[in-house]
This record gives structure tokens, C-alpha cells and sequence, in this order.
């Protein structure tokens, strides 16, 4: 096995979000609408889509889990961080008040189908991020029924601490690092390989590459320059 594969396997053994023994049982991006929501005005009317990656995780036996925790980040913003915890007596006091009808056991996989209904039938199914400037939070389900909508469940967020922001991006910039080292060991290993058998397809390989690099550094340099004379004529307008 490649050294910087195993680097890979590594690393992800070393993820913050696993610390206290929880296990990721969801890890997938999820289009959710967010919004900003101010104490005097309330929340924007309308939000910004933005893909989050939601990861939920479990400590102890997924069948009899003790704590359940789900993280929502951002790879545009990686200091967006926002994490929710619910223990049997959060989930009782959810329960409750939302009127659920299924059992802490159960609201794993509640929580897994609904996050995956939103991601495979967007028309019918999505999910609203409210932000309080406090750094509180608070994540919507919510079903389209045509005539209605239909708030499927609420859970409470909190913004991470400035600690856990912390190990969270060194965790993912370290790992993006060792990602882009396995990817350039094994281009490494394809380009001697195709040296060795056949160095006409490498040159012609490499020509291409050129071409196609040059040809977009033109396509960016010509709307620079096209932005910049707007830029300039807006002077004089």
C-alpha cells in the first residue's frame, strides 16, 4: 500500500469529531437553505443555498446509542461549524413538544431518511439553517405538500467553540494536504509508467496539457482585461 494512502487512513482515525468515542453513521453534503436572523428585523425572507456537509454521529452501540451529535460544516467557509447533541432526555423534551411518535433508538435513522429525502427529492423535502448573531441556531425539516408546508422536525444548533473551529480545520487542511499528495504520487507513478512504454503518448499527453493550460490562462487574462475597462470607463461615466 502507497505510503500516503495509509497517511490518508491515518488521518481520518485522528478526526476531532470522533473524540469520546462517537462513530460517524451519516457524512454527506446536503443543499440547505440558510439564514441570517436578527433580534429586531427576525430572519431573511429569503436565504441563500449552500451545500453543508452533514455528519451525525453516535457514542456507543448504534442500536443502543447514549449520545447522538450532528455537525454541520461548510468547505467554502471552513470556519462555519455548528454542532447539535442529543441525549435520551433532550430527545424526550424533543418528542414532546414536536409530538414524534417514534423512540430514541429510532431517531437515528429518522434523522438519516429525512437528511437523505432532502438530498434525493429536493422539490418535496429540504432544510432551513436559521443563525442567530448569539451563535445560536436552529435546523428546519420541512415537507412540501403542495398546499402547504410542513415542518417535519426542529433541532437546536449551536456554533462550535473557537477550540473545536480550530482542530476542525487544521484536521481537514492537514488531511486536503495528504489527499493531494496520494493524487500526485499516483499521477507520478502513471507518468513513468507511460515513459517507460510509450514516450510518444507522454509527449503527446503533455502537449495537450500545455494547450489546454494555456488556452485558460488566455480565457482569465481577457476577462481581467475586460473587467478592468469597464472598471475604467465607469470612471468617466
Amino acid at each position: 500500500m502507497d505510503e500516503s494512502h495509509q497517511d490518508l487512513g491515518v488521518l481520518e482515525d485522528i478526526d476531532p469529531s470522533l473524540e469520546g468515542g462517537f462513530k460517524i453513521q451519516f457524512n454527506k453534503e446536503i443543499n440547505i437553505e440558510t439564514r441570517i436572523s436578527n433580534a429586531n428585523t427576525g430572519p431573511q425572507e429569503i436565504g441563500t443555498l449552500e451545500q453543508i456537509k452533514v455528519k451525525i454521529l453516535v457514542q456507543g452501540d448504534q442500536q443502543a446509542f447514549e449520545n447522538l451529535k450532528i455537525e454541520l460544516t461548510s468547505e467554502t467557509d471552513l470556519f462555519f461549524n455548528y454542532i447539535a447533541i442529543i441525549d435520551k432526555e433532550n430527545f424526550k423534551k424533543i418528542k414532546e413538544e414536536q409530538k414524534l411518535t417514534i423512540e430514541y433508538p429510532q431517531f437515528l435513522q429518522m434523522l438519516i431518511k429525512l437528511l437523505n429525502s432532502s438530498h434525493k427529492e429536493p422539490n418535496h423535502f429540504f432544510c432551513v439553517f436559521f443563525m442567530q448573531q448569539d451563535g445560536s441556531a436552529k435546523l428546519d425539516f420541512i415537507e412540501n405538500l403542495e398546499y402547504k408546508f410542513m415542518e417535519m422536525l426542529t433541532l437546536e444548533f449551536s456554533c462550535a467553540t473557537e477550540e473545536t473551529i480550530r482542530q476542525n480545520v487544521s484536521f481537514r487542511y492537514n488531511f486536503m494536504k495528504a489527499k493531494l499528495q496520494f493524487v500526485q504520487n499516483k499521477l507520478n507513478d502513471i507518468t513513468s509508467l507511460i515513459k517507460l512504454k510509450n514516450p510518444s503518448l507522454l509527449a503527446q499527453l503533455n502537449k495537450v496539457s500545455m494547450n489546454s493550460n494555456q488556452s485558460q490562462t488566455s480565457q482569465n487574462v481577457s476577462k481581467y482585461l475586460g473587467q478592468s475597462r469597464k472598471n475604467n470607463l465607469s470612471k468617466f461615466i
